[in-house]
């Protein structure tokens, strides 16, 4: 099996610690390849290289899933099992793997905005890229879950999303100091990329800003310990990416197997990866298998987490 992440971004070296785990558990040869650039070139490169090879799998969380459908159809016809995670809108594929939906994930992200802010002000939303399916389907269910609970919060010009970062702190960071530059009042940011936070840390304590910006972001809680506990970042709302990485690998043995995968399916593989033990089937442009594994990192738990 090879498992094609976006980047190489700590997220993504969390989420391999869950495909090596699944490997040794298994007893299965399944890797992670990483893109030379965070964009939908690398990844399809590593894709057509791979079907040249004699793999019985990939897996894949894409930059751009639209940019892969022929390739993943090419891999279909010639019996190789397709797994997308974070691809919702991946059409050749047998199976996409979530923590939780949209909605869920979403909503835990604008409470946590509510929550830091006391509800009013003006935010800014920050994605990787528009074309990341997955953060924008977050970023567009957030600005309608504050517009429905959270009227008082209101959205830079009204406009989703914000600025790309494009899966690069220093350009979280360049963006979102244009941003704070030109909306001094502003008084939030929900970021979706593992390395978002960061950069926005960055340009909110440059222009000591960090009592007014309040930062809720997405990543591996302890990569941020020292600006959660210094408050600088309010929350970083996850999931956990080893589990990820642990789920999808199972799901593509099950198939290959005919082990059943549906409705009820359990993939937490006997308690290691709980909040999986009865997923749910979504069928949409695929079909989408969710858990219910929320992660939220504060202040107070983060010595706690991954």
């Amino acid at each position: 099996m090879a498992v094609i992440v976006k980047g190489v971004a700590e997220w993504f070296s969390r989420l391999e610690e869950g495909v090596t785990q699944f490997a040794e558990d298994y007893g299965v040869d399944a890797t992670v390849q990483f893109p030379a650039t965070t964009d939908a070139a690398s990844q399809l490169e590593i894709i057509d290289s791979l079907l040249t090879q004699d793999y019985d799998a990939i897996i894949v969380v894409p930059n751009d899933a639209t940019a892969l459908e022929e390739s993943f159809a090419n891999a279909l016809d010639n019996g190789v099992v397709v797994i997308g995670h974070e691809a919702s809108n991946l059409t050749n594929c047998l199976y996409d793997t979530e923590a939780f939906n949209t909605e869920q994930y979403a909503q835990a992200l604008a409470e946590g905005l509510i929550e830091a802010t006391g509800g009013k002000g003006t935010y800014a939303i920050m994605v990787g890229y528009t074309t990341s399916i997955t953060h924008m389907d977050y970023a567009n269910a957030e600005v309608e879950y504050l517009k429905e609970n959270c009227p008082d919060l209101v959205l830079l010009n009204d406009e989703i999303p914000t600025c790309e970062s494009q899966e690069s702190t220093t350009t979280a960071y360049e963006q979102a100091k244009q941003i704070l530059k030109s909306n001094p009042d502003l008084n939030g940011f929900i970021c979706h990329c593992s390395t978002d936070a960061g950069g926005i840390a960055q340009a909110v304590v440059e222009m000591g800003l960090q009592d007014q910006v309040k930062i809720i972001g997405s990543g591996v809680p302890s990569s941020y310990a020292d600006e959660l506990k210094e408050g600088t970042i309010y929350s970083v709302t996850t999931w956990d990416p080893a589990l990820s990485g642990y789920v999808a690998c199972l799901t593509a043995y099950n198939v290959l197997t005919g082990v059943p995968v549906g409705q009820g399916a359990d993939l937490s593989a006997d308690g290691v990866a709980p909040g999986y033990e009865s997923v749910n089937l979504v069928v949409g442009a695929n079909n989408c298998l969710i858990g219910n594994a929320p992660c939220i990192g504060t202040a107070e738990n983060v010595d706690e987490l991954f």
